[in-house]
Order: structure tokens, then sequence, then C-alpha cells
């Protein structure tokens, strides 16, 4: 595989997360018509609109991912589907250890870390090993040019 490359699998993944935000999305965007039981807490219908809307965008942001095939142009979007869910992990557990939330919030916060560990696996390959690789090349050949001379 080529790190400048989304490759396949890594479309289908974006696309299935953002078919399954998509879902939450609209599941909090219109629960206070449907009365659906997402969140174990009562919040207002103004905030349930709120929630499902970021979820939402984040949902079909993923689904525009999985039809790019290069690297670059995910990249900021990724970022801040990244940026977003590791926020939100860092939220819940905050609240689950020290404000001792319902431990039914431990549901939301296991169903956020796959999302965060496919992330942080896409920037790890895409990014950072290639910029490490490129360093260890760069030193490794000033290395060589030293004892050449």
């Amino acid at each position: 595989m080529n790190h400048l490359t989304f490759s396949l699998p890594e479309r289908g993944l974006a696309l299935v997360a953002g078919l399954f935000n998509l879902v939450i999305g609209l599941a909090f965007f219109f629960l206070p018509e449907l009365q659906l039981p997402v969140w174990p807490v009562s919040i207002s219908p103004v905030l349930d609109r709120f929630i499902g809307a970021i979820v939402i965008g984040n949902g079909v942001a993923a689904i525009y991912l999985s039809t790019e095939r290069e690297w670059a142009r995910v990249r900021p979007l990724a970022l801040v589907a990244t940026v977003y869910g590791t926020l939100v992990a860092g939220a819940l557990l905050y609240h689950l250890l020290w404000l001792k939330a319902q431990p039914v919030f431990w549901l939301y916060f296991l169903f956020d870390v796959p999302f965060l560990l496919v992330y942080y696996a896409l920037f790890v390959y895409h990014d950072i090993a290639p910029r490490f690789s490129k360093q260890v090349a760069e030193q490794n050949t000033i290395i060589l040019d030293d004892r050449q001379q």
C-alpha cells in the first residue's frame, strides 16, 4: 500500500462509519418527535438537535471521505473527526470516573473508542510513519556522507 492513497478498505471503513453516524445523528435530530431512547438522561430538544446535527455532519463527511482516493484530500476531515472523537471520549471518561456518571455511559465510551483507534491508525500510517521513515533515511544519508569523507 502507498501512504499517499486512501485505499479501498479504508474507504469502506469510512463508508460504514459514515452510515452509522448518519443513522445515530438522525435519531438524535428527530429524538423529540420519535421519543427514541438514544440518550440515558433527559436533555432538551434543542440539545438533541444540536448533537444530532454534529453527528449528521460527521456522518456526511465520512461518506464523502469514502469517495476519495487521495489521503491529502481525506486528511482535513479525518483530523476533525479525530479531534471531535478524542474530546468526546475524554469528556465521557471524565464524567464516568470522576463525576460518577451513570454506568450506561460506558457503552457510549466503548462505542467511540473503536472509531478513534481507526483514525489514530490512519494518521500513524499516512502521516507519522512516513515522516519518521523519511527522517531516518535522511539521517542515514548524512551518516553515510560523513563516513565517505
